[in-house]
């Protein structure tokens, strides 16, 4: 029989015309993102036809190091992954993972010059494989040298603006941006290292870098509302909590902070027994969220979570418990955090908090693999979740570890 004919296969014509709002269809009830690729992929018309569509972003993809990645299939407290997989950019194992915003990565290569920095600092798209390199994170200048110092408010402590410093060394912890580089908006990142804010923008031939004794090395960092917010735990007072925001402007072509203000001075809320192990900053429905994990020591297991709202009608600005997230969902990490809204997915649970850690990795002689940490916000419950690595990574590669939220 004329295979043609049978039914079991049909002329490569048929599925061309698949007319564009079907396939968008099929795109909302697909989440996950692998899986969306796929369908971009079949042919040209699939691909064209799926840029136009407008459903909900696909789930979050977990990077690897070593250019690895497996997408979220499911959005649950049982949540699912695919199988992790490969993409091939580059050779170089060593590079970093340190933020991400859409498709793009952020990446750092470490200094074989200098200890304890990096010397490369670039942009990736995932999608297109666009590639924008940022200025060295450890270089030296030697004209044009620009200092100033701000006071910052409400403390005794100041922050050094410097435009090409004459020697600097950066190794980045995390990198955040204000919009994505594709985009019509400017988009600035930020990155934080060891008392040091670092900013850029495109046009900039060197890091603006802010210097302050005040900037803790576990600092996180968060874009809101065109400020840059950056949340503390004193090493040697855990339990008091400050935040700062960094007003920026632009002078010369040159993305500058122009205001420095410690905001909140708070004294955490006591949990008997515990100090605080981890804690995040986070933007969720127009609101900044700090996240703090509680446990009886440092790398232990969690004892508590708490998920706190800025209150800005107080002066300085408070903290306020909340139990709910509205039916979304969170997605934390070292390198990068994110609200999502599940609401947007048939059956998908909402108020649950996803924790990706470096320290909850487990490793044998036979397979590698990581706990990701299930938080119920509405009954303070907790789950774990064990994922396997892909077969080539090794040893604390947790600290690479980051959530990338695709758009489409």
């Amino acid at each position: 029989m004329d295979g043609r004919n049978s039914g079991d296969a049909l002329p490569q014509e048929r599925w061309n015309d698949i007319p564009a709002d079907m396939l968008g269809l099929v795109l909302r009830v697909i989440p996950c993102a692998a899986d969306r690729a796929r369908v971009r992929s079949v042919c040209r018309s699939w691909r064209a036809a799926a840029a136009i569509q407008r459903p909900p972003p696909p789930l979050p993809v977990l990077v690897f190091s070593r250019f690895s990645f497996a997408s979220l299939s499911r959005l649950s407290p049982a949540m699912a992954f695919t199988k992790p997989r490969r993409f091939f950019f580059h050779k170089d194992v060593t590079i970093r993972w340190v933020g991400s915003f859409d498709e793009w990565l952020v990446g750092t290569k470490p200094s074989r010059e200098c200890k304890d920095a990096d010397s490369h600092c670039f942009l990736l798209n995932l999608m297109s494989r666009k590639k924008i390199q940022l200025p060295r994170p450890c270089a030296l200048h030697f004209f044009d040298y620009f200092c100033k110092t701000l006071p910052i408010v409400n403390t005794s402590g100041w922050v050094d603006i410097i435009i090409h410093d004459r020697e600097y060394s950066m190794c980045f912890r995390k990198v955040v941006l204000s919009a994505s580089p594709a985009s019509d908006s400017m988009c600035i990142v930020a990155a934080i290292s060891s008392r040091t804010l670092a900013l850029w923008h495109p046009g900039m031939r060197s890091w603006c870098v802010c210097r302050s004794f005040g900037i803790d090395g576990s600092a996180d960092i968060a874009f809101y509302q065109g400020r840059i917010y950056m949340a503390m735990v004193s090493t040697y007072f855990p339990h008091i909590l400050s935040i700062l925001f960094f007003q920026l402007e632009e002078v010369n072509g040159r993305v500058m902070v122009s205001y420095v203000e410690q905001c909140v001075t708070e004294t955490l809320p006591p949990v008997e027994g515990c100090v605080v192990n981890e804690f995040y900053i986070v933007e969720w429905r127009g609101k900044l969220l700090l996240i703090v994990m509680y446990a009886e020591h440092v790398w232990l297991d969690t004892e508590k979570i708490g998920i706190y709202a800025l209150d800005f009608s107080t002066n300085p600005h408070s903290l306020t418990e909340i139990n709910n997230l509205d039916g979304d969902c969170l997605f934390i990490s070292l390198r990068s955090s994110k609200s999502f809204p599940a609401c947007q997915y048939d059956g998908a649970k909402g108020d649950f908090v996803y924790f990706v850690s470096g320290y909850w990795q487990h490793a044998t002689s036979v397979h590698h693999s990581f706990d990701v940490l299930v938080y119920n916000v509405r009954d303070a419950t907790t789950t774990r979740l064990s994922v396997s690595a892909p077969e080539d990574n090794s040893g604390p590669f947790t600290n690479n570890l980051l959530w990338l939220f695709p758009p489409r």
